[in-house]
């Protein structure tokens, strides 16, 4: 009986690529409900972010009024940016995961005559 390797990884990416759908299933359902908060510089602001980046709520603690307008704009910006920040930061580190889970094939890295193609 004659072997076909390329065949041989189709049929095992096949095999992985149902339970990778789930996991990615599963995990595009935990991004959605999760969300991330920033703290301004005083620490009077918090706003927490959506994984899309959606602001869903600002926090201003009462001390925070003192400030003058132009302050507490940029105490907001702040807290705003690194919510954002830290909603996308999860985003990668569940992306990063899953895809490291993925079902991979092999690459080569050399042609038929000895040479490194990368």
């Amino acid at each position: 009986m004659t072997s076909f390797p390329a065949l041989d990884r189709i049929e095992a990416l096949a095999r992985n690529l149902d339970g990778w759908q789930r996991e990615l299933g599963a995990r595009m359902a935990e991004l959605e409900q999760s969300s991330a908060e920033g703290v301004s510089d005083s620490g009077l602001v918090t706003v927490t972010a959506a994984a899309d980046g959606k602001i869903l709520s600002t926090e201003i603690n009462a001390r925070a009024m003192r400030f003058d307008s132009y302050t507490l704009a940029e105490e907001f910006t702040a807290a705003a940016n690194r919510a954002q920040e830290a909603a996308a930061a999860r985003v990668r580190d569940i992306v990063g995961e899953v895809m490291g889970n993925a079902p991979a094939t092999e690459r080569r890295t050399d042609d038929d005559y000895g040479y490194d193609r990368y």
